[in-house]
């Protein structure tokens, strides 16, 4: 990986004639190569804990009497794993004997459009999960309980599929709000994971911009 990584910078990302000193390509070719190894090695770091993730769903759940419903949870995030190793894939395909600063841009586009692609998806998983989380506690032992006190609360109530409507309303608003803002919390949680990093990259293609139209 280090060798491959060390070939994107082998032309530097201006040309030398165009730098006050070779010392300050150098400079910046360093600090572009620490932000993409943190970042490509951040992005190894999040399939594993996700695959990881959807191993112990499983094994909890399977534990817990419902390996059917454990094994929709661990798919689901194995969905995600697999969108993102293809996106990597796409990665892969930019040229590395480009220019650092040719090649930064590039992955930045990449970063942000596979940003873009995993929003869309986002505004299925989230619902998709909270729907299967609120039918299988439906079905279990708690959740027949308490449909059962919401029924004697309110006596007489439109029943639904037997379910009281309230129920129903409660679980299509709480649905509605995550497909409408599942863009916005798979964002905050990028910004949260690869936010430091992403502004170290974009800081150092303006500081190239800067010096290349200089």
């Amino acid at each position: 990986m280090a060798k491959s990584i060390e070939q994107i910078w082998k032309e530097g990302f201006v040309d030398e004639k165009a730098l006050i000193a070779p010392l300050v390509n150098d400079l910046y070719n360093q600090k572009s190569k620490n932000v993409v190894d943190k970042l490509e090695h951040m992005f190894e770091l999040n399939h594993k804990g996700v695959l990881i993730g959807a191993a112990v769903f499983f094994t909890v759940l399977t534990f817990l009497g419902a390996p059917i419903f454990g094994l929709y949870v661990a798919s689901l995030f194995v969905l995600l794993v697999f969108v993102g190793r293809l996106q990597l894939k796409q990665l892969q395909k930019i040229d590395k004997g480009m220019g650092s600063y040719q090649y930064l841009t590039e992955f930045n586009n990449w970063f942000e459009q596979s940003c873009r692609q995993y929003e869309h998806i986002y505004r299925i998983f989230y619902p998709l999960l909270f729907v299967s989380c609120v039918v299988r506690f439906g079905y279990s032992e708690n959740g027949t309980k308490i449909l059962e006190k919401v029924s004697e609360i309110q006596p007489g109530e439109l029943i639904i599929w037997g379910v009281p409507w309230i129920i129903w309303v409660v679980v299509f608003v709480i649905t509605t709000a995550l497909t409408l803002g599942g863009a916005k919390i798979y964002r905050a949680d990028v910004n949260i994971v690869y936010g430091r990093q992403m502004a170290k990259l974009r800081e150092i293609i303006k500081d190239m911009e800067t010096l290349r139209h200089n």
